[in-house]
């Protein structure tokens, strides 16, 4: 027997396609960057969600596999200490309070601070809705960026 809340499989379908189209299409504009603060070490901080092209990807210790850092282009990821599960993160990007990402510069090289939240899994020195920081460094005539000065995406 179907409860109050019950709905038809036309509904339904008719609801889902709705969603569906709904979605952006390629080639279309996306939401705007999330600017906020939070408490990191005692003091506040603002982030961005708007993420530089080259922060996402996969970070290979030594540059050769794990334990990896995985960081997606909508500021999700995992963090893998040595030995360990990998532990889901969201991440953002160190910025003024107007969302200018905070970029320290000298020459070619360069370096954005990452703001990062721990989600499940982690305890210890990593726990769940913890902030920490990490510094992202672009060293150009390496053609590879680095966090924690082990973890390495190349090309």
């Amino acid at each position: 027997m179907a409860g109050r809340n019950a709905v038809s499989w036309g509904t339904a379908s008719s609801i889902i396609l709705g969603a569906l189209l709904a979605l952006p299409m390629a080639g279309t504009a996306t939401a705007a960057p999330v600017v906020d603060s939070v408490q990191l070490n005692g003091t506040t901080v603002w982030k961005t969600s708007a993420i530089p092209d080259r922060v996402a990807g996969q970070y290979l210790y030594e540059k050769q596999g794990e334990p990896k850092i995985v960081l997606n282009p909508d500021g999700t990821g995992t963090f893998q200490a040595h030995m360990v599960a990998p532990i889901p993160v969201r991440y953002w990007i160190l910025s003024d309070e107007k969302g200018e990402p905070v970029k320290e510069t000298g020459g070619a090289n360069y370096r954005y601070t990452i703001v990062l939240q721990y989600g499940p899994g982690g305890g210890g020195n990593y726990p769940e809705g913890g902030y920490d920081s990490w510094y992202w460094t672009w060293m150009d005539a390496d053609g590879c960026a680095n966090i924690l000065g082990e973890r390495f995406k190349c090309g």
